[in-house]
Formats: structure tokens, C-alpha cells, sequence
């Protein structure tokens, strides 16, 4: 980026904007630095600090501000199966139904819910809502008493920890993963020994499991999507502080089992990847925040190669991928709402997984912003926004944008008017596929 002249701004973050007509004059960004475990800050230290004037603007984080600031539609969330015609959208069954007494006093629900259950009431399968799948942090651990030391908790309360705590005095399975890779068959991984009948107690890894044993409590990230920074940063903040006290009940608490005890009194953070944060990793996860409403919405019907989009700018090849959204209370039980599929593959073979995403997926619809493309929060249904949200998709989608924003910048013209024989021409030139991939042979 040297070579190109390109200055990188560091501990800055979108601010506000300056807004000429349907166009974007120029940005304001605050100073806001992260702290010492790279967590952001809820109020920046220095607003407006400074400000950028450009022709054209891309958004490519995840958050998908600029596209919320200049009025563009957008949206979050779970449409309904009606909205585009999706057979997966929607609220989808529970992943689990676990037998934990949800309830402070056992066997009493006028006594209120223990810690990390919610009372949240789900629609009907297929109908919409405003959960977003859980957010975690893609951690490098050390599983040999070697690396950083996980903080020790500074507020430490053992009730918090009520809901694994009955789960593990009554044996109940909060380990296995549930997941669909096929559609209609259920795919289960257990944690078990060679030759072992019984299950093993077995603390999380690097990514999520699709069960109650996990480093993140699904559903604590519902206000991520459309909130401000000082939200964001309490959802960030929370999963930093649920890993450090979890940690702790499963070191200290005497409900544990052995063996999971002695797998959490060798765990560290690995050294080497996030030193300078203390062993915490840079980013949070998030993997589905705000989704652009433009002229082309990619929906389920192009992951299963029913559509022929023009335009392509750029190839996804990966299946419906998506985790649970909510720990909620269900018939007297602890359920975890949603969140099956596991790359399922929906084209059955035809285009080896591939669909085409078209131009007018990154850019508002005509009569909206003239000088906005948006890679990463780009026009997509929830359910293909569980595909897409692979980071080669956005790499590939992220330089389309930059092509087309040259282009718009060269002919002064509104980024929807940007002509896509010489666009396509261009991105070609940088190696791009932009037909759907033949059946593997």
C-alpha cells in the first residue's frame, strides 16, 4: 500500500457523514482506540477528529454504518419464509431441548429465570424476528498448561453459572453438537473415547459448538446489529468477561466433572497470534450484522441454482451455515433456539456449490445513494447471508467494488450507472471467476 500512496488510519471509527442530495460528501471519523484486550470503546476520545472527502465510498465492515448513515434501506435479522419465498428463512426448531429447571427456585416459574435464560417469545416456525446467529471470538488456545494465563475474574459470581451447573449435576449432555449437513438428517458429534460407551465432558474449542457448552451464551449479541458503539461494546466486553468467569466455575466449582476440570486448569491462550491484546484475538466475530435492501436481494433460490443473475461480480461456493440465536425457556426446559445448518449445500451438485452475485447486490437501489458500494453488508437474505458471509466471498466481492468505484470516479458517474461490460472486462483482468462452477467429476 506504500507503493500505491495509501495511508492506513488506525483507532479511528466512523463517526457521521456529510450528505449532498443522495450522495456522500465526505465522513467524520472519531478517535476511539480499543483498550489493552483490543475491545473497543464506548465513548471515542476524540469526536470528528478528522475528516475525509471522496467521490465514491465503500463500506466493508461489518457493521455496515455508512450504509445505515446515508439512508440506505437495509435490514437485520430473520425474514420470514413469505417475504422471498425461502423454505429455510425464518424461526427455525429448536436445536436442543435440554432437561435443566430453568427457574431460580427449581420447579417454581413464578420465581424467575436463572442467569443467561431468557423469557424472549419465539414466533412460529417460518415467521420473522430480530435475532441475529451468536458472535463469538476465533480463539487460539493452548491446551498444555503453555501460553498466556487467562485472566483471573474480578467480579466473580457463582450464580451466573446455575444453568451448567444443574446441567452437570444431573449428567445431562450439554457437550454433543447437533447440526444438519443434509437436509431432513440430523448429524450429531459426541466427545467420546475409542471404545467408550459413555460420553466425555469436553470444553470448547477455538470456534462454537452447536450446544450449551460453548465460550458465548447465544442470544446476548441481539442488540449488536443496529446499536451504537457503546452497545457493541458491552456485547464484546460480555464475552470477554463470560470466557474469564467461565473459566473459573470450571476450575473451581466443585459440581465439575474431573476431567473437565483438569481440561480447564491446562487451558491458556496460545502465544505468538494476539500477544499485544493479552492473547485476545483482535476481532469479534461477528457474523451477520446489518443486510443492504437493493435491487437484487440473493436469496435461497441462487444457492440452489434457480436463478441466472447478470451482472456477476463475484463467485460464493459454500453451504447454509448458521448457529443458534437465543437460550431461552421452553416448556420448563433450557432450549437453544435455532441454528442447525452446517454448510448445506442446497444446488445438489449442479453448479459445484457456486452462485453468482450480481453488481446490483452491492450497490442501493436506483433513487437511493449515487456513490455507496457495500461488499460485506451487501443485499441478501438472512439465509444467504449464512453462505456469503465467508471471508474469500467478501475479498472477491471487496475488490469488484473497488473496480467499480474507479470506474465511477473516472466517468463521474452514480455507481448504479456504472457500465458492466467494461466492469466485468476489469475484474476479468484480475483473474476473477465470474461463471458458476461445472459438477465435480
Amino acid at each position: 500500500m506504500k507503493d500505491s500512496g495509501i495511508e492506513v488510519l488506525y483507532d479511528h471509527r466512523l463517526g457521521g457523514i456529510t450528505m449532498d442530495g443522495k450522495a456522500i460528501r465526505a465522513i467524520s471519523l472519531d478517535h476511539a482506540p480499543v483498550d489493552a484486550t483490543g475491545c473497543p470503546m464506548s465513548i471515542p476520545k476524540k469526536k470528528g477528529a478528522i475528516t475525509i472527502t471522496a467521490k465514491v465510498f465503500i463500506d466493508c465492515s461489518y457493521e455496515g454504518d455508512l450504509l445505515a448513515m446515508s439512508g440506505t434501506s437495509y435490514t437485520w435479522g430473520r425474514e420470514s419464509r413469505e417475504q422471498y419465498g425461502e423454505s429455510l428463512a425464518g424461526v427455525r426448531p429448536n436445536l436442543w431441548l435440554y432437561e435443566i429447571d430453568p427457574y431460580k427456585e427449581e420447579g417454581n416459574p413464578e420465581s424467575g429465570l436463572i442467569t443467561h435464560v431468557k423469557d424472549w417469545k419465539i414466533g412460529q416456525e417460518g415467521s420473522a424476528d430480530k435475532l441475529t446467529m451468536g458472535y463469538c471470538f476465533r480463539y487460539k488456545f493452548n491446551r498444555k498448561g503453555e501460553g498466556i494465563d487467562i485472566p483471573k475474574p474480578r467480579n466473580y459470581d457463582p450464580t451466573e453459572f446455575e444453568l451448567f451447573r444443574r446441567a452437570m449435576r444431573d449428567g445431562v449432555d450439554i457437550y454433543s453438537s447437533r447440526s444438519f449437513n443434509r437436509l431432513g438428517q440430523h448429524e450429531r458429534d459426541t466427545y467420546k473415547p475409542k471404545g467408550a460407551a459413555k460420553l466425555r465432558p469436553y470444553i470448547f474449542g477455538t470456534n462454537l459448538n452447536r450446544a450449551l457448552m460453548t465460550h458465548t451464551i447465544y442470544g446476548c449479541n441481539v442488540d449488536y446489529p443496529d446499536g451504537d458503539w457503546a452497545t457493541r461494546a458491552k456485547v464484546w466486553k460480555f464475552h470477554q468477561d463470560f470466557l474469564v468467569n467461565f473459566m473459573h466455575f470450571l476450575r473451581t466449582d466443585p459440581v465439575v466433572p474431573k476431567e473437565l476440570k483438569e481440561q480447564a486448569e491446562k487451558l491458556r491462550f496460545e502465544r505468538g497470534d494476539f500477544d499485544e491484546t493479552g492473547g485476545w484475538p483482535h476481532q469479534l466475530y461477528v457474523r451477520e450484522a446489518r443486510r443492504m435492501i437493493s435491487g437484487y436481494v440473493v436469496t435461497q433460490y441462487d444457492m440452489e441454482a434457480k436463478t441466472k443473475p447478470k451482472n456477476t461480480v463475484g463467485l460464493a461456493s459454500y453451504g447454509v451455515d448458521d448457529w443458534s440465536y437465543a437460550t431461552i425457556v421452553q416448556d420448563g426446559k433450557v432450549a437453544l433456539q435455532g441454528g442447525e445448518f452446517s454448510i448445506l449445500y442446497l444446488d445438489g451438485g449442479n453448479q459445484n456449490g457456486s452462485y453468482a452475485i450480481p453488481y446490483e447486490a452491492i450497490v442501493p437501489k436506483k433513487g437511493e445513494c449515487t456513490n455507496l458500494l457495500v461488499p460485506v453488508c451487501c443485499s441478501a437474505s438472512h439465509i444467504a447471508m449464512t453462505s456469503i458471509r465467508m471471508e474469500p466471498v467478501w475479498m472477491i466481492l471487496g475488490e469488484s467494488a473497488g473496480v467499480a468505484a474507479a470506474i465511477a470516479v473516472a466517468d463521474e458517474i452514480a455507481v448504479q450507472n456504472v457500465p458492466y461490460d467494461e466492469l466485468r472486462s476489469k475484474i476479468l483482468e484480475l483473474s476473477q471467476k465470474l461463471d458458476v462452477l461445472p459438477p465435480a467429476k
